[in-house]
């Protein structure tokens, strides 16, 4: 199948074929073929007569041409012409099956078509390079040189382009022996192709489909297309792509042994082939008539399928410009079975003896053809070396004419870039300097806010708690007073644990050490927690905690909720007066929890409400001339937002406080 596809390429190359100039097949006395190529429109007919020479396969004059061609080009800095050339190089060394130099001509044709900007070209070219690589079976480079195709034919929106890249694919895949993908491509290429209104050629790819099926042992699917197919091509008069049908139809019928049926369409197949007479037909007519045998065999028609065996062996021997060894191999192997079932020991044993010594002819063959191609390569790079030595020498030529302009702009540039180069460093310098100074600066507050509160607040906290032990410690007062002042030290204990908590969590977050673990959990298990530890304080003051929570499954850091829970209620009972109550509640929204903290305490003068989650901390003292740190507030703000949550607050000046607490709900 892959030569069958080559001179598929051929033959489509050799249709578009439209100039052919009269009186100039005999070309060694043509002056462009010396070389005298002048003027433009002279390149321009010689690039014409390069497309000839490539078209009816006059390959040595092609590739001497080819040179004269680029040197002219290359002198009159016409690229569209120079791009021509190398393609027209690499279709001439590609028909010589020098697949090294075709690739490097094409890949000329593509550095200067990326110049020009051509998609379309480029898409062509990239495709050329495509067959190049499949035929040698580098089949990775393959696939990356048919995306670049595939990637301008879809620029240019090119939609017969973009089909047969995907029928490309597909036989790549199908080579590589991936089915889903080649059958993936070439139902996408069959897709595309019936959006097209010139749907001609259709039939190849769903032939090609068909193919792929029996090859995997499915006939129905393969004879439900191959039989679409073999319509559309008759229909369309493409003989080569009707013979390929028949051709698929006898493998079907042989594959379920159906050996009427199937030399019924091997006999079309050769019947047809014979009068089309075109050279991608050799194989599949050779392989015909091997297959004819074969069936000749399976009906005990021995002599039939000696002759027929014979006559393949004799036609595969005789081609020149395809290795056979494959056909050969099954050839033999078809004579070893024909022999075996009339009793010819020794005969098989010679067919066997003939299929190993091929066998290794072959590996030795493919050892010499990676050694030869090797060899090749590292002319042709020694060559291309040479090449750009020579193009080399002469841009110094061309520039030592501007050396004196060049170098005088190119110091003026240096010049300014010097400039540019020490402002940039100065300007980055003070840049860096007024950052390094904002980070020290912040430091320090954080730090001076630390001491300040260590120095104070909790300074005074620890002191009171001192104080009032060592009048205990130092029978100062009766035991009858201390009881009378355990709930005083109880609530100062209290608020120390409140501010060591939040002075930790906010030098952590000063530093960037929080670090949220959420898990599932009801917030009631928390909040039960909290009022057993406020209700002692709640009490004094003759304030009531209620609460109305649901079963409120929420998914975040348990200890920071209960942070946040703890400085919400503690700041709610500070601000409250007897007889007032603290609620909390929860709405359930669609993908979180809302949960509410409602006081009915003093509320909060709406000019200081923007303070409340500041940088700065802000603080008030309480109903009960408590003090605190400002802290408080801003740590729940961090928290909730590291659980991906947020934090509200409304109120009334006189009516009281609410505090909205904003988390995801548990999965």
């Amino acid at each position: 199948m892959n030569i069958y596809y080559k001179h598929i390429t051929h033959l489509i190359a050799f249709m578009s074929f439209v100039f052919v100039l009269r009186g100039q097949d005999d070309i060694n006395n043509h002056l462009w073929y010396q070389g005298h190529i002048e003027g433009t429109e002279e390149l321009h007919k010689a690039q014409q007569f390069l497309n000839h020479l490539v078209a009816v396969k006059k390959i040595d004059s092609a590739l001497f041409f080819s040179k004269q061609v680029i040197s002219a080009a290359h002198k009159y800095k016409d690229s569209v012409v120079l791009s021509d050339a190398f393609i027209n190089q690499g279709e001439a060394y590609s028909q010589q099956n020098e697949y090294y130099y075709a690739g490097q001509s094409y890949k000329e044709a593509i550095k200067i078509l990326k110049k020009l900007k051509d998609k379309g070209r480029l898409a062509k070219a990239y495709k050329n390079l495509y067959f190049l690589e499949y035929y040698s079976d580098n089949l990775t480079v393959a696939a990356e040189h048919l995306l670049e195709s595939q990637t301008y034919y879809t620029e240019v929106n090119d939609k017969n382009g973009i089909a047969t890249v995907n029928n490309y694919l597909g036989d790549l895949y199908a080579k590589l022996d991936d089915f889903d993908l080649a059958e993936q491509y070439y139902n996408k290429a069959i897709a595309q192709m019936e959006n097209i209104k010139n749907k001609k050629g259709i039939g190849l790819f769903m032939n090609n489909l068909s193919f792929l099926y029996i090859n995997n042992k499915m006939p129905e699917k393969a004879k439900n297309i191959v039989d679409v197919a073999l319509d559309i091509n008759k229909n369309d008069s493409l003989p080569v792509y009707t013979i390929y049908s028949y051709y698929i139809l006898a493998k079907i019928a042989l594959y379920e042994k159906e050996y009427t049926t199937s030399e019924k369409y091997y006999d079309t197949v050769l019947s047809i082939g014979s009068k089309t007479k075109h050279f991608a037909l050799t194989i599949p007519l050779i392989i015909s008539k091997q297959q004819m045998a074969k069936i000749a065999l399976e009906t005990k028609r021995y002599q039939e399928a000696e002759v027929l065996l014979n006559n393949a062996r004799e036609e595969f021997l005789s081609i020149k410009d395809i290795d056979p060894t494959e056909h050969l191999l099954a050839n033999y192997k078809i004579a070893a079975e024909l022999d075996s079932v009339q009793g010819n020991i020794y005969k098989v044993l010679a067919w066997q003896k003939k299929s190993q010594e091929l066998s290794e002819k072959k590996r030795i063959k493919i050892s010499a053809e990676k050694i030869q191609r090797a060899e090749k390569r590292h002319k042709a790079e020694i060559e291309h070396l040479k090449m750009i030595d020579e193009n080399e020498r002469k841009e110094r030529d061309n520039e030592a004419k501007l050396f004196k302009y060049k170098t005088f702009a190119l110091g003026l540039i240096s010049v300014l870039i010097a400039v540019l180069a020490f402002l940039m460093i100065i300007f980055k310098t003070r840049k860096d300097r007024k950052k390094l100074i904002s980070q020290l600066n912040h430091s320090n507050e954080t730090k001076n806010k630390l001491f300040s509160i260590i120095s104070h607040d909790l300074k005074n906290e620890i002191l009171g708690l001192d104080g009032s032990l060592n009048l205990l410690k130092d029978n100062a007062i009766s035991n009858q007073e201390f009881k009378e002042i355990i709930p005083i030290l109880a609530n100062r204990t209290h608020q120390t644990s409140i501010l060591l908590n939040n002075l930790l969590n906010w030098s952590k977050s000063q530093m960037k050490e929080l670090n949220a673990k959420p898990v599932s959990f009801d917030i009631n298990e928390v909040i039960e927690d909290k009022f057993t530890f406020f209700t002692p304080k709640a009490d004094k003051k003759d304030i009531k905690l209620i609460n109305r929570l649901d079963p409120t499954m929420i998914f975040a850091d348990k200890d920071m909720f209960g942070i946040v829970a703890q400085n919400l209620i503690a700041n709610a009972i500070k601000f409250c007066n007897p007889g007032d109550s603290i609620a909390l509640v929860s709405k359930e929204k669609e993908d979180h929890y809302e949960i509410c903290f409602e006081d009915t305490g003093i509320g909060i003068d709406p000019s200081n409400l923007h303070k409340l989650f500041a940088e700065d901390t802000f603080t008030t003292k309480g109903t009960g001339n408590e003090s605190g740190t400002g802290l408080g507030l801003r740590i729940c703000k961090e928290l909730i937002e590291l659980n991906r949550g947020k934090i509200q607050v409304e109120s009334v000046l006189g009516k009281g406080s609410v505090f909205c607490v904003t988390l995801p709900k548990a999965a």
